[in-house]
């Protein structure tokens, strides 16, 4: 990911337009007349190798090579086969930046057989070229007065940026845009993204003060974890609300391999985006209505929605949709009710949806949204009309508009009709509320608030403390690693076992037998009824895709009571292998005593890898008579309690447990425990490809894992989202008190501690770290400062026990922000006030110089404020460059850390430092 030139994009004051003509038809002419008819403040130049001496009154050259000047950017529209060639002169011209419009270089190949857009990026890459493109409609940024597309029509100036993939459908948007009053800060589409991709602009835009929110047409995500990285961030600070095209197999452009277990991609998409925090929709008129309500809308206080209209039918169309959608009304309080019932007629149903009747005023509108106003446990309200003889509807949207002011509510507006209340739409425009044409869209764009309310509220959640990051799991590497060297990718049934216990995972108590002469053996022994399964290759592989008379294989006889039953069983079980599985190895027979107390509703927990996003969680249903793959969800590691819970939420089985448990919320902590562990397991063990525990069921100690099957890969599978460095931790004695501090990336599970250390620090050094006196720190502020991407920034702190044995303690901390190109990082520490003259402030910043060195970043800065010498002391001793910034008044820091490698590198660290 880089933002490296796009401000030569975004911003040129000088463009070139290569292979432009007056043909009517041609690429480059259609828009060099956009570009002129857009306003275009900056230099314009058109190269085309015949002889012209300009085109549509621009001045033109025959070469590249001709060019009298280095434009900022360069937009080719010419033969596929030229393309390469024309990156690498322009490159060597000193161009920063292309737009290449050309399509069809996806499916052109060069000499060497490879698509010719390949080549395009290996020529941007030796020149250091930054390609938009190919097969892109272009760019545009409104405000700016610049229309680099080939597009029907230009974009009004708004605060929303649209990042597209489709040339054609970012023509509809920008049509669909203008008819809505959308206005936008940037407008482009990638195309095939062989340079410039998704995560590029979304780290732009995230910093880009004039964009408020961020729109998405995403068909495929060439790079997952760079994605998934930059979005995250960007969702902090702004809505992002993303199309994803492509849902089912037959409309998938590019297609997906899938992972074992899932029959379709479309869910893992919807895993990510809401990890990312993202809100995805189903299409583009639902990403305008939800643009409407996030950006339009306060953040909601509740999630139930009061509903009044002037009639029961568009009230219950709302209930309806609502209900759908897993919404729920607001319940009216007691002075609500009575307070309506003083306005409305007798035989109001006195509940909500509201029915103000057909004939109800401007002025009876106004009362009851008051009302509303002051009962507490009303927060929003979807307030509806439709066209009646009696009132004018402008008259209505006025008094509603007006008693919204000044209220904590969120209101929005449903005037149903088209041709007689547009003046009240537009009425409703102007205030800023947001109006819809019917209940349905009204219902489903509050939900879309409630949804991305819910998927920000997953961002800060503080988890419970439950993983043991810190434990050793050495002989659970050994037995994997003593598997793939034996050239065996799957661990037999007793391997799997005892990697998923030696995790805290509770197993029922098995026996393995080679032969039936063993079975009965253990009978012996046992005395007492017991269940026998039979073991193949095949059946120590998770998620097997079995056929239909697969389906109907048996594996395992229960309750056997004597020796005869036994034998009988065997060689049943052995017919029904070698009849089902003929090509499988056999391994043996499991035996386990019957009546282990387990049962109650089946569940099927794992790990599968995906080839794009990596190790994926699964959570869903177990059971052969039940389809499995309608109740499979999805989650990415690492998992903590909140996260693990949330995965189990969207489950049916969920419901099922809530219902049906004895114990409903220790079962619900059980599965939620075992998920967490689950990904705990493939983040510590990379090289496990799948893993399924089914059934997964309960007895009174918790969740109990039946049967478990692991396979394994050659080659470690990452998570997309980088898990907790545990490699970076480190204990410290320090010199002064002796006492022994463990210095390690922050965790999510920290923020009370992290919380508690801020509050215990005096008003000076909270001054000295923050620039400002600040008395209270909310638990949104610290878990904000908790839960970080290990991607794009790094929190050291110092942890020790208490003095006092109650747990352990924050003693200081240390974090850094890194920009998108690893170029410079920011730092700011901080030691709690009792550990001052210790040193743990030189060890904090020592570890992370030490730690951004060895990631490549290029130099460390940082402001002080000019009082606070023991900082400024602390940064000589570690060889900060020092000096006074006259502009903010305060003293600026910097620390060389590594050479910049390339000149861009040099260039824009120069630029910054000026």
């Amino acid at each position: 990911m880089s933002t490296r030139y796009l401000e030569s994009l975004f911003n040129p004051a000088s463009i070139a337009v290569i292979g432009a003509s007056e043909r009517a038809d041609n690429l480059g002419g259609m828009v060099l007349r956009n570009l002129m008819g857009g306003g275009y403040p900056g230099r314009l130049l058109v190269v085309n190798q015949n002889d012209y001496d300009n085109v549509h009154g621009v001045p033109c050259v025959k070469k590249v090579s001709k060019m009298e000047f280095s434009p900022d950017l360069a937009i080719i529209c010419t033969p596929p086969d030229t393309v390469a060639k024309t990156i690498k002169r322009l490159g060597e011209a000193g161009v920063r930046t292309a737009i290449v419009m050309t399509g069809g270089m996806s499916r052109t190949h060069s000499k060497t057989g490879q698509p010719l857009m390949y080549s395009v990026r290996e020529a941007a890459r030796e020149t250091g070229i930054r390609v938009l493109g190919p097969n892109t409609i272009g760019l545009m940024v409104p405000a700016r007065s610049l229309n680099a597309t080939y597009a029907h029509m230009g974009a009004i100036p708004g605060r929303v940026a649209f990042v597209g993939q489709s040339g054609t459908i970012a023509s509809s948007v920008i049509d669909w845009a203008f008819a809505r009053g959308v206005g936008f800060s940037y407008f482009l589409t990638l195309g095939d993204g062989m340079d410039i991709d998704h995560d590029d602009l979304i780290d732009y835009l995230a910093q880009d003060t004039q964009t408020r929110a961020i729109l998405l047409h995403i068909e495929n995500i060439p790079n997952a974890r760079r994605f998934m990285s930059a979005v995250r961030v960007a969702s902090r600070t702004k809505p992002v609300i993303a199309v994803k095209s492509g849902r089912v197999p037959e409309s998938e452009w590019f297609p997906h391999d899938l992972p074992d277990g899932l029959k379709r991609s479309d869910p893992i998409y919807d895993a990510m985006l809401q990890r990312a925090g993202v809100l995805r929709v189903d299409g583009l008129g639902q990403m305008f209505d939800a643009l409407e309500t996030l950006t339009r809308m306060r953040p909601l206080r509740r999630e139930t929605l009061a509903i009044m209209a002037n009639g029961v039918g568009p009230g219950v169309l709302a209930v309806d949709r609502l209900a759908d959608l897993g919404g729920e009304l607001a319940e009216l309080s007691k002075s609500s009710i009575e307070n309506l019932a003083e306005l409305l007629p007798p035989y109001w149903t006195r509940k909500n949806p509201i029915d103000l009747n057909y004939d109800a005023s401007p002025e009876l509108y106004g009362q009851a949204i008051k009302i509303l106003a002051k009962d507490p446990e009303v927060a929003n309200v979807l307030v509806m009309y439709a066209p009646s003889l009696t009132e004018d509807s402008l008259q209505i949207a006025d008094a509603v508009v007006q008693a919204s002011k000044g209220t904590r509510l969120n209101v929005f507006t449903c005037w149903l009709g088209q041709s007689t209340v547009m003046d009240a739409r537009e009425e409703f425009y102007r205030a800023g509320l947001p109006s819809f044409f019917n209940p349905e869209k009204a219902v489903m764009a509050f939900m879309q608030h409630v949804r991305h309310q819910r998927v920000q509220r997953l961002l800060t959640e503080t988890p419970e403390s439950f993983t043991d990051h810190f434990a050793d799991r050495t002989h659970t590497r050994h037995v994997v690693n003593r598997a793939l060297r034996a050239g065996r990718y799957h661990l037999s049934n007793r391997e799997a076992r005892d990697l998923v216990r030696d995790y805290g995972i509770s197993t029922i108590e098995t026996m393995y037998c080679d032969d039936m002469e063993e079975v009965l053996e253990v009978f012996a022994v046992e005395r007492r009824p017991i269940d026998i399964t039979i073991i193949h290759e095949q059946a120590c592989h998770p998620f097997l895709d079995l056929s239909p008379t697969q389906r109907r294989y048996k594996g395992t006889v229960q309750k056997l009571n004597s020796e005869a039953a036994i034998m009988d069983s065997c060689r049943y079980l052995m017919e029904e292998y070698k009849s089902h599985f003929p090509e499988s190895g056999f391994l043996g027979f499991a035996v386990q005593r019957s009546y282990q107390h387990v049962g109650g509703i089946e569940f099927s927990v794992g790990i599968t890898r995906d080839a794009l996003f990596g190790p994926l969680v699964v959570c869903g249903a177990a059971g052969a008579q039940i389809n499995v793959m309608t109740d499979r969800q999805i989650a990415l590691p690492p998992l903590n309690m909140v996260l693990a819970r949330e995965l189990l939420r969207r489950t049916y089985m969920y419901k099922l447990l809530k219902e049906h448990s004895l114990k409903p919320e220790e079962d619900i902590r059980a599965v939620s425990e075992t998920l967490v562990t689950l990904s705990q397991i493939v983040i510590d063990i990379p090289e496990i490809k799948g893993l399924e525990i089914s059934p997964l069921l309960f007895n009174e100690q918790g969740a109990v894992a039946v049967n478990i099957a692991i396979n394994l890969a050659d080659k470690p599978g990452r998570p997309i989202i980088q898990p907790y460095p545990r490699e970076l931790e480190e204990w410290i004695v320090l010199p002064k008190s002796g006492r022994r501090v463990i210095i390690r990336p922050v965790l999510a599970e920290d923020e009370p501690a992290h919380r508690a250390f801020h509050e215990l620090q005096s008003p000076e050094s909270i001054r000295y770290r923050f620039f400002q006196y600040r008395k209270h720190f909310s638990r949104e502020d610290v878990a904000q400062m908790v839960q970080i991407d290990y991607d794009r920034e790094m929190v050291f702190i110092a942890n020790a026990p208490r003095e006092d044995g109650e747990g352990e303690e924050t003693l200081g901390t240390v974090r850094t922000w890194t920009d998108a190109d690893n170029l410079q990082c920011e730092f700011a520490v901080m030691v709690h006030d009792k550990m001052k003259g210790e040193g743990l402030g030189v060890a904090l910043m020592q570890k992370m110089i030490d730690y951004c060195r060895a990631r490549g970043t290029v130099e460390m800065v940082g402001n002080v404020l000019p009082d606070n010498r023991p900082m400024l002391q602390l940064a000589e001793h570690l060889g900060f460059e020092i000096k006074f910034n006259t502009e903010e008044e305060v003293m600026d820091l910097r620390l060389v850390l590594n050479e910049p490698e390339k000149d861009w590198q040099r260039e824009r660290l120069g630029k910054s430092a000026h």
